[in-house]
């Protein structure tokens, strides 16, 4: 990963090996001679501008996508844990009233969504602008460590495959903490990258390289309260600047990482009475909720194959695991393929280790939740992309030299293989689209807004012109958390103002003229919100009382709402 000197350094020692002529007609000549590079500077520096021209565009329009695709693609909000994390943030600082521990003192989360409640209030705008956030600095730091790691081509096609990763794309609009946490940790790589290449924004000056290394510390210390596990990718940073930067200049890292771990210490004794609240609560959770249970005392290797298996099971997974695999075995002849190893295998093995396979019966984490690999799509993206680019420059280059007995010119390898490579990226990218766009025997597929999982937001419509009709809607408690957030307009300004009251069998009934909500009674939309239902009606399948009106409906039934007569 070493770099060549910049170009005004080279030109500097260019000059430098010139000697004076002692020609009498030197001076003509030297007239003659310092008329071509004046002509090359100034087509260098056009040159240069079409390719800062090219970059700002390139960047923008990246960035444009990801926030398209993520409004167009947008998820309902989910009655468990998203919920949850707004809902922490509501309560934030005071004690969380039924809030799990290690959700609360998740702050490098719940502090942005608390400043988007007070914004918006418990609206969508409010749900959705941190995960979409999150999501555009992830793709665009992948983009950046793939443009320092090899160059713009790379960056976007591993840009491209991050996005459209089926690990990650649920998560791009629902308040988690894998996504932030990922993509605080990428941003910290690519400001170490960039002070290992000496490049020119961070390392101008000794002060700002000390706030370079300040904020690698406070990107870092960040992601981990988003999300614990975080901490094995750590190593990679003093991995990519130990024999770069003096070691006492790197303690400058350590000073955020140290007031992030006293003021967490703080916030938990305060809160919990417990300095260490967060990391108690979150290593027990792998064995402790009932679904968990299922997945106790498993083989070992269970456990270790639990990543293979999701991209097994992910449409573009074949592309994935066949490009991996080249990568690995890449790893021994390219040094940059060999820091994206170590970053996987960072974070890879503790994950597994703690996952189950050193104590089954009592696992910390939960490995067969795809969010909890999401740190580990960026490397795997910037891996696939990169041997892909090695190989179609190496046979390109070989190619070229057959057909012309020539050596080519490596810059226009590189082109030509950069370009084959977001070429090839388009295979899986097409295919985890495609499946996504027209799998609808998928649930999660038929959630997504662009393929008509906008249920709750016709609800909406359909309150605003009926307002004074509904006074009262009753629902099973998760219906109703999703409910609150369709009462409002998406920034948060009320379309309606009656009463929402939860709906259970030993609690009270419905009363004529109320109306009764029913979401996902026959789809698989919300499985826990249907037995909610069946439970209550004390029938299966659901099948309303006659003296129930239909006023409102979606296409699929997987919304109603019921008029009691």
């Amino acid at each position: 990963m070493a770099e060549p000197l910049p170009d005004a350094a080279r030109g500097t020692a260019d000059r430098a090996g010139a000697g004076t002529s002692t020609d009498p007609g030197g001076a003509a000549h030297e007239h003659v001679a310092i008329r071509p590079p004046q002509r090359d500077a100034t087509g260098e520096a056009a040159l240069m501008t079409l390719r800062r021209a090219v970059a700002v565009a390139t960047d923008c329009l990246l960035g444009l996508t990801v926030v398209v695709v993520a409004v167009l693609y947008r998820l309902p909000p989910i009655p468990s844990d998203p919920i949850n994390y707004l809902v922490a943030a509501r309560n934030f600082p005071h004690h969380p009233v039924g809030a799990i521990e290690h959700q609360y003192l998740r702050i490098g989360l719940v502090l942005p969504l608390r400043l988007t409640y007070d914004l918006f209030g418990y609206s969508q705008v409010a749900y959705l602008v941190v995960p979409i956030l999150a999501a555009l600095l992830l793709v665009m730091s992948v983009h950046a460590l793939g443009s320092l790691l090899f160059n713009r081509y790379v960056g976007v096609a591993a840009a491209l495959l991050t996005l459209t990763n089926s690990v990650v794309f649920p998560d791009l609009t629902q308040p988690g903490p894998d996504v932030p946490a990922a993509a605080l940790l990428v941003t910290a790589f690519v400001l170490a990258l960039a002070l290992r290449q000496r490049r020119p924004w961070p390392c101008a000056t000794p002060r700002r390289e000390v706030g370079v290394l300040l904020a690698i510390g406070g990107l870092l210390g960040w992601s981990y309260l988003c999300r614990e596990y975080v901490v094995f990718c750590w190593p990679a940073v003093p991995l990519l600047l130990l024999h770069r930067l003096p070691w006492r200049r790197l303690l400058w890292i350590v000073v955020p990482l140290a007031v992030v771990a006293i003021g967490e210490a703080i916030l938990g004794w305060l809160t919990f009475h417990d300095p260490l609240a967060r990391l108690h609560a979150s290593s027990s959770h792998g064995s402790g909720p009932p679904i968990a249970t299922d997945y106790l005392d498993q083989a070992r290797s269970w456990y270790l194959l639990r990543f293979p298996e999701i991209l097994r099971s992910s449409p573009e997974g074949w592309w994935l695991r066949m490009t991996a695999v080249a990568a690995i075995a890449g790893t021994v002849f390219s040094r940059r393929l060999r820091f994206l190893g170590a970053w996987a295998a960072l974070f890879f093995l503790p994950l597994v280790i703690l996952g189950g396979w050193a104590n089954p019966h009592a696992p910390m984490l939960r490995l067969y939740l795809p969010r909890y690999w999401v740190p580990l799509v960026p490397t795997l993206a910037l891996a696939c992309a990169g041997v892909t680019y090695l190989l179609l420059r190496y046979a390109t280059h070989l190619l070229v030299r057959y057909v012309t007995a020539t050596n080519p010119r490596g810059k226009w390898i590189a082109r030509v293989a950069g370009m084959l490579t977001l070429l090839a990226v388009v295979v899986p990218v097409g295919v985890s689209q495609q499946a996504r766009a027209t799998n609808m025997s998928v649930p999660l597929n038929r959630a997504y807004a662009a393929n008509g999982g906008t249920h709750f937001e016709q609800l909406r419509t359909w309150l605003a012109g009926h307002r004074s009709e509904v006074r009262t809607i009753w629902g099973e408690h998760r219906t109703l958390r999703i409910m609150g957030f369709f009462a409002n307009s998406p920034a948060g300004t009320p379309v309606w103002k009656g009463h929402l009251r939860t709906w259970s069998k030993a609690g009270a009934k419905p009363a004529s003229g109320d109306h009764v909500l029913l979401y996902s009674a026959y789809s698989d939309a919300c499985q826990p919100c249907r037995l909610n239902v069946e439970h209550t009606l004390g029938i299966h399948p659901v099948r309303p009382p006659t003296s129930w009106h239909l006023v409102f409906t979606t296409g699929d039934r997987v919304v109603q709402l019921y008029r009691v007569g």
